[in-house]
């Protein structure tokens, strides 16, 4: 018999479901869901969860990022784990989904521009945003 270890254990600070189905009243039942994650353990957090059998591992960073990155996403079946070691950036982010879930907002690209605005101070045309805009798009200072 072999003993499953749990990549959890001992590495989070604080977690939360996150995502369109917390989100979104009705919640949509065809979706994935999402998991945000604060952890002081970051890459062996990472590493753990991938010899669990979650893939990807991709990291997102801003320019502005103080740390190698703001947070690194995981998949496994329909669950996505959003990983971040950054306090200000797990608030931020709980910030942007309070603001969705109290103006139910439905659609998603209107949630991602919320999300811009608030984790990365960018206000970018009302549509929906290529990988490519979403995390390489310019944030404005505040003499703008």
């Amino acid at each position: 018999m072999s003993i499953i270890k749990n990549p959890f254990e001992g590495k989070l600070l604080e977690f939360e479901y996150v995502g369109s189905r917390v989100t979104c009243n009705p919640p949509p039942t065809d979706t994935d869901e999402d998991i945000l994650i604060l952890t002081d353990k970051l890459y062996r957090l990472v590493e753990d969860c991938k010899a669990q059998g979650y893939r990807g591992g991709e990291v997102y960073f801003t320019a502005e990022a103080k740390s190698a990155s703001d947070f690194i996403s995981l998949r496994k079946g329909n669950i996505n784990l959003i990983v971040t070691e950054d306090r200000k950036w797990f608030d931020r982010f709980m910030a942007a989904s309070h603001v969705c879930k109290t103006l139910n907002i439905m659609e998603k690209h209107r949630r991602i521009l919320v999300f811009q605005a608030v984790l990365y101070g960018m206000v970018i045309a009302d549509r929906v945003l290529s990988k490519e805009e979403t995390w390489n798009a310019p944030s404005l200072s505040a003499s703008t």
